[in-house]
Order: C-alpha cells, then sequence, then structure tokens
C-alpha cells in the first residue's frame, strides 16, 4: 500500500506529468530521425552546417567544406560548433550524420522544459504542461529537431531567453542581465538578425521599469549589452583577419538579398526565394567568401531599388507566406528542397493557425502588458525579416515561443470555460 501511495504521489508532481510528455517528444523526434530522415542525405543549409562541423572535427577550423584553405563563414558559427564534438566522436564510424541528427534531437527535447517554465511562471502548472504537450507535438518545432539546421539551438536560446527576461521582470537580479546578455549574444551566432532580440529585449524588460531611475537603467542594459559583446566579439574579430571585405556574423547577406530580389521571386513564384538568382552574379575566380557576398548585395540592392514599385505586392505576398496565409503549396514545395516532407509541412500549418486561435484567446487573459509584449515582441521582426529577405516558415520558429505560451493559456482558459458550463448545467 506504501508503495502505492508514493508512486501517486509522484504521478501529481508536476516534474513527473511534465517528464511523460518530454518522453514523448523525445519518441516523435526519434521516430522522424530513425523512421524518415535516417538515410536522407543533407540538402540545403543543412549539408553546410553537417559539412563544416566534420571540417572543423577534422582540424579545419571554419575552413570552407568545399574550396579547402578558404576561410568560411557562410552561416553563423553556433550550430557547426555544437555539432562539431558530436562528429568527431563519430566520424570514424561513418554515423555522424545520425549522429548530428540525434544531437539536435536532445537540443529539441529540452526545448520542450524550458518553454514549459515560461508557460509555468506565467500562468501556473496547468499551463505549462499544456505549453508541453504543444511543443512536443507541434510539427513545425520536431520537425526542425530531426534535420541538420540552426533552427534547433535558435528556437532553445530564444525560449531562454525569454526565461530569462521574465525572471528579471519578477526578481531584478544582476544575474538574469547577465544570462539574458549571454544568451542574446548565442543567439546571434545562429542567426544574424537575431542581434534585435537583445535591443528589442534591453528595452521592454529595463527600460519599462518604474522603480529604476534612468542611471541605474542604463546600468542594467550596459550589463546586457557586454554580456552579448563578449560572446559575440572573438567571431566578429577572427573574422576581421580572414576575408578580404568585412564579415561580422556570417557572409550570407549577399547570397540571400540577391536571392530574394530577382524576377523569379517578383515576377514567377512571387514573394519566393531562388539562390539560383544568387549564382547568376559574376564572382572572380580568386574572390572569396566575403567578396562574393559583396557582389552579390549589390546585384540584389539593386534589382530591389530597379524595381521599386513591384516590391509592395512582393513584400505583401511574403507576409502571406510567413503567417501561413497563402502560397502555401509553394511554401511546402520549397521546404522539401530542405528536407522537409510535404506532409509535415501542411500537418504544421494546420496545427499553426490552431496555435493562433487559442493564443489569442490566452493574451486575452494574460494580464500584464509587458509580458504580452515579451512573448508577442519577435512576431514583428519576423514579419519584417521576410517582407526583407525569406518568407520560409521557418523563418517564423523566433515568433513561435511566444505563441505557444498564449496558446497554453488560451487553451487553458477554453477548458476551464467549457468545465464551468457543465457545472452549469448539471446544476440545473
Amino acid at each position: 500500500m506504501g508503495s502505492v501511495v508514493v508512486m501517486k504521489s509522484m504521478w501529481q508532481s508536476w516534474w513527473a506529468r511534465l517528464s511523460v510528455i518530454v518522453g514523448f517528444g523525445l519518441f516523435v523526434r526519434l521516430a522522424f530521425v530513425l523512421g524518415i530522415t535516417r538515410f536522407d542525405e543533407p540538402v540545403g543549409d543543412q549539408l553546410y552546417y553537417s559539412a563544416q562541423a566534420l571540417t572543423n572535427a577534422q582540424g579545419g577550423w571554419f575552413e570552407q567544406p568545399f574550396a579547402q584553405g578558404m576561410p568560411a563563414a557562410d552561416h553563423p558559427p553556433l550550430t557547426s560548433l555544437l555539432l562539431t564534438p558530436i562528429t568527431w566522436l563519430t566520424k570514424s564510424s561513418g554515423s555522424f550524420l545520425t549522429a548530428q541528427r540525434l544531437m539536435m534531437v536532445m537540443i529539441g527535447v529540452v526545448s520542450i522544459v524550458v518553454v514549459a517554465k515560461i508557460a509555468r511562471l506565467l500562468a501556473g502548472d496547468k499551463v505549462g504542461l499544456i505549453a508541453a504537450i504543444i511543443t512536443a507535438v507541434y510539427a513545425n518545432v520536431w520537425v526542425n529537431d530531426g534535420l541538420i539546421m540552426a533552427e534547433t539551438p535558435t528556437f532553445f536560446l530564444l525560449a531562454i531567453t525569454m526565461l530569462l527576461a521574465l525572471m528579471y521582470r519578477r526578481q531584478h537580479q544582476r544575474k538574469y542581465l547577465v544570462g539574458l546578455g549571454a544568451t542574446s549574444g548565442l543567439l546571434a551566432l545562429t542567426r544574424p538578425e537575431l542581434l534585435l532580440v537583445t535591443v528589442l529585449l534591453v528595452f521592454f524588460v529595463i527600460g519599462v521599469h518604474r522603480a529604476d531611475n534612468v542611471k541605474r537603467r542604463l546600468k542594467c542594459a550596459a550589463v546586457v549589452l557586454i554580456a552579448s559583446l563578449i560572446v559575440i566579439a572573438p567571431w566578429i574579430i577572427w573574422n576581421q583577419t580572414r576575408f578580404s571585405d568585412s564579415v561580422y556574423i556570417s557572409t550570407n547577406d549577399g547570397l540571400t538579398l540577391a536571392g530574394a530580389n530577382c524576377d523569379s521571386t517578383y515576377y514567377n513564384d512571387i514573394g519566393s526565394w531562388d539562390i539560383w538568382c544568387a549564382y547568376e552574379t559574376t564572382i572572380p575566380k580568386d574572390a572569396d567568401a566575403s567578396r562574393a557576398s559583396t557582389l552579390m548585395r549589390h546585384d540584389g540592392l539593386s534589382y530591389w531599388n530597379d524595381h521599386i514599385t513591384r516590391y509592395p505586392i512582393v513584400a505583401a505576398a511574403r507576409i502571406a507566406r510567413v503567417l501561413s496565409v497563402g502560397f502555401i503549396g509553394s511554401n511546402n514545395n520549397a521546404a522539401t528542397f530542405e528536407g522537409r516532407p510535404k506532409w509535415v509541412s501542411l500537418l504544421g500549418v494546420f496545427q499553426f493557425w490552431l496555435i493562433i486561435v487559442t493564443a489569442a484567446f490566452g493574451l486575452r487573459k494574460l494580464a500584464n502588458r509587458i509580458d504580452q509584449i515579451i512573448l508577442l515582441v519577435l512576431l514583428p521582426m519576423i514579419v519584417l525579416v521576410a517582407m526583407i529577405a525569406n518568407a520560409y516558415v521557418r523563418f517564423r520558429l523566433p515568433a513561435e515561443v511566444g505563441l505557444i505560451v498564449l496558446a497554453a493559456i488560451g487553451i487553458n482558459h477554453l477548458l476551464n470555460a467549457k468545465q464551468i458550463q457543465k457545472a452549469s448545467c448539471a446544476s440545473e
């Protein structure tokens, strides 16, 4: 009898229930990796991240995987860096691709816990568990955890950053500011545009706290910015010594802008992104990646300037794409070239619509205006990025941490309202 009581007590524990949800999330991700992607060759950006980790593991630290001896910063370094140790351990066995995917799965599983803690902090134990369930089964999240892409560490670090921001709002301890700055720096080393996260969170977390005077606010902001710079600075400084043109986070901006601004994306598949447009730029044979990026950036911006009257239509199409309200078939087709099966992308669209609806209820139930802003602050940023550069659904992921938490609050509200209605009917 005593053991039964102990087991029942353990099951009533929040952490015990969360562990079951996390276990299911792990099962979903392992099923995708071992059952679907295990024998797939890396495609799209996966190819770079995987090959760069292998090059690092072989001693060529951030050298071009496909051009020996040339410096590489095609993408920010953190994703490849995270994959380097497991690649080094498994490269001789020939199974390093599966190991890299499993590494992403482990990061993704931890993200379930962090999102649950955010929701629990804001709205209690039950909402935390609901948020964990959503994160565990939401296709736009777990599909990334089965690929070799930057989205998995991005989602994890954004959840950590958001949790630290909310903790600082409640306790005002300097350690949270340091952590906020450090994780913001790490975010920039996964996706360059997320440098804005530091600025946005500093403003909303520190700038609006009325109890602090201006001098204290400036000190707090300085702590965040310095911690962020300490993380980012070594990579930026090293890049200035390796390339012919200035490189800060990556050399990918030129490719992105050239692929976003061309006839294919303005007149054919409107609002899309086409890598072949970037390859139309004439690159000298002896040019390194920084010089190539400069030339591609020039071509992309020149095309944009020459077709500025067409751009509003393209921008509107990109907003529709990134918010999954239009061009869904085109987006799903593009996702297949990154290793995402069409059925997974379609499932993600339906789930996203449900999340948006329930998040609207959650936003109404979350009383604190600053907490609302912290959860939603990245939504306009991803829309802006989509308008300028690329509207692939995976670029929406930074905003989905907050949307998942709001959806959990909304679902809990709807469940409570249903229970109240049932109780009212029973009493009659």
